[in-house]
């Protein structure tokens, strides 16, 4: 019974880090379907002070003394064993242990561990996956060289870590290329007219190789900073998650991870135009267009508009922000996870600046330095304590 329980509470810290495999998943799922008093114990654990309780617990109750307490119950054969008390103190094993694992591990894999190969984890790099209009997919990375070129398309061809749209006047139909930023990298574009758009980690843009009709349209999912050439008789207009920007010449920042669960325009310079299926509204330089997912509610308000574009320049730069949505930006940058020990960490508020190309220790140390929260890096694995 030793040797189950143990087990479980393995199997229960491993689905709390994210290391379950498909049998392991299987295997936890078994034992909670067993009782409803399993999925008690289970429910228990995924709160973070139980967690904390129970190391406080270990540390004044040996295991093997509580099995022992355990199988001074089981009586022989024609006896009544008593269930409940046998329940109680297995509850008690797998809390206590669980906890046991998950503080091991929090008090022996720091940020420099001894005895153990920590990988270490560096800041994102220029990648991107080009998906040109023919099916054929395109690795990019920071080197020169032509992607395309050919008598319908023109030119593409990456130059100074930016991929350049070099394509021809004479196209007619609208043919479409996506340029994939995956978590870890950046990248930037030049498009057919001359707008340059620099590209968030986690991103997608959806683009024409040349502008054809009265407009100049794409679609942008995750983050990016545009640079818009003036046209007056061809605006420009992105499609962000229930929200168009239009503008004829201009710099802004767009924004719309799933995560963040709200789109949101941050105007630079000059003048757009966001629209929402229930409202228009100009903004000048400095305001900020915030569309909440599922409200359908249009929020306009007055910013510094250089803290949006601070990715751009190299910099992390936050103003009284949830600590929820600054890890959720490292964590797209470095590649990493992030776990969170107490959920109630997440909505610690933080105001800073930190280098974007840092490693990832000196990122965390600087919000340490606050003393409201403390982080453990595990391989590619963020954990956070809140103090």
């Amino acid at each position: 019974m030793t040797k189950k329980y143990i087990r479980i509470a393995e199997l229960i810290y491993k689905d709390k880090i994210g290391e379950l495999s498909e049998r392991e998943k299987n295997e936890l799922l078994a034992w909670l379907e067993e009782s409803d008093f399993n999925r008690q114990i289970f429910d228990e654990l995924a709160k973070g002070s139980s967690l904390s309780r129970s190391y406080d617990e270990y540390r004044n109750i040996h295991r093997e003394q509580v099995w022992n307490a355990i199988e001074k119950q089981i009586v022989p054969q024609g006896r009544q064993l008593s269930l409940q008390w046998v329940g109680y103190a297995a509850s008690v094993m797998i809390l206590v242990v669980a906890g046991w694992f998950i503080f091991q591990m929090s008090d022996n894999k720091n940020v420099v561990q001894e005895g153990k190969k920590v990988a270490r984890i560096t800041p994102g790099t220029q990648k991107a996956i080009l998906y040109l209009d023919n099916g054929e997919q395109v690795v990019l990375a920071d080197n020169n060289t032509v992607v395309v070129e050919d008598s319908l398309s023109g030119r593409i061809e990456q130059v100074d870590k930016s991929l350049v749209y070099q394509t021809e006047s004479t196209v007619k139909e609208e043919r479409l290329n996506v340029l994939e930023i995956p978590n870890g990298g950046e990248f930037q574009v030049t498009l057919a007219d001359g707008t340059k758009v620099c590209l968030n980690a986690g991103t997608k843009l959806t683009y024409p190789i040349a502008f054809v009709g009265k407009e100049r349209r794409v679609r942008l999912e995750g983050e990016g900073y545009f640079e818009v050439k003036r046209d007056e008789n061809k605006p420009f207009i992105v499609e962000i998650n229930g929200m168009e920007v239009k503008v004829l010449g201009t710099s802004f920042n767009l924004r719309s991870f799933a995560a963040d669960n709200r789109s949101t325009a941050t105007l630079i310079s000059g003048k757009i135009e966001v629209k929402t299926s229930s409202r228009r509204v100009e903004l000048s330089p400095n305001q900020q267009a915030d569309l909440w997912v599922g409200e359908n509610k249009l929020d306009v308000r007055e910013v510094d508009a250089a803290v949006y574009s601070a990715w751009t320049k190299g910099r992390f730069v936050f103003r009284r922000e949830r600590l929820e949505t600054i890890l959720d930006d490292v964590s797209r940058w470095y590649n990493v996870t992030v776990f969170y020990e107490q959920s109630s960490a997440k909505d610690i508020l933080f105001s800073g600046i930190m280098e974007r190309y840092a490693d990832i220790s000196k990122t965390l140390e600087m919000l340490e330095k606050t003393g409201k929260v403390s982080f453990i890096i595990d391989e590619q694995k963020i954990i956070v304590r809140a103090k």
